[in-house]
């Protein structure tokens, strides 16, 4: 009889457990493909994806290989979905940290405080991982992720640069707002320096106060 790489027969689930991942399984197949795929970003904030083969990533997620390739055709499709489900996961976030719409101000102070947050770290550090591979991954799985982001991004802070940076074109400030959270929370994340980001986020804040000063004189 032949059976995959994990040893299980087709058909067989017995190699993680799940009797409804056998193919067939009808309904249990979406409840399944879900709970796997918020594993599986719960492991790539934890470990990354990039250098991650099926084998051990499947063992990770109480799955294997066989499995993941019938819920996600390929590893690089699993990838892709892996990454859009953190991208979504992380503007969803953000749409919440910004729902009580706080005057320009409280609201970069919101977003800031929202993404220096230690329990997010794990969150950013995939995000820059995913940006970074995009970058020069055309086609792959991490394509057009950086793109994306900047696409998603940039209608929420339209509102909060609009009321900052009154007079400016609002997708420019928009631009510049997304540009200055991302270029500290990188360097915040590369060297664990939270006092100084933090320090240099006020001064651009004490900033905007002075020309809004000026502005109203």
């Amino acid at each position: 009889m032949r059976t995959d790489a994990t040893g299980d027969t087709p058909g067989d689930t017995a190699g993680d457990g799940h009797a409804g991942d056998a193919p067939g399984a009808g309904a249990h197949d979406s409840a399944r493909r879900a709970e796997l795929l918020a594993k599986l970003v719960d492991y790539s904030r934890r470990h990354g994806l990039a250098d991650m083969s099926l084998r051990p990533l499947a063992a990770a997620v109480g799955s294997s290989p066989r499995v993941l390739l019938y819920f996600f055709s390929s590893k690089e499709q699993l990838v892709r979905e892996v990454v859009a489900a953190s991208r979504r996961e992380q503007v969803g976030l953000v749409e919440a940290e910004l729902a009580a719409r706080p005057e320009g101000d409280a609201a970069l102070e919101r977003l800031w405080r929202w993404l220096t947050d230690p329990s997010h770290a794990h969150i950013e550090r995939l995000f820059f991982e995913s940006y970074a591979l995009s970058l020069r991954d055309a086609p792959g799985p991490w394509a057009e992720y950086g793109a994306a982001s900047v696409r998603e991004w940039l209608p929420h802070l339209r509102p909060v640069a609009e009321r900052l940076l009154p007079g400016a074109d609002p997708e420019a400030g928009a631009t510049l707002l997304l540009a200055l959270m991302r270029g500290l929370l990188l360097d915040r994340l590369a060297t664990g320096d939270s006092g100084r980001t933090t320090e240099a986020m006020e001064i651009f804040r004490a900033m905007l106060d002075v020309a809004a000063a000026v502005d109203s004189e």
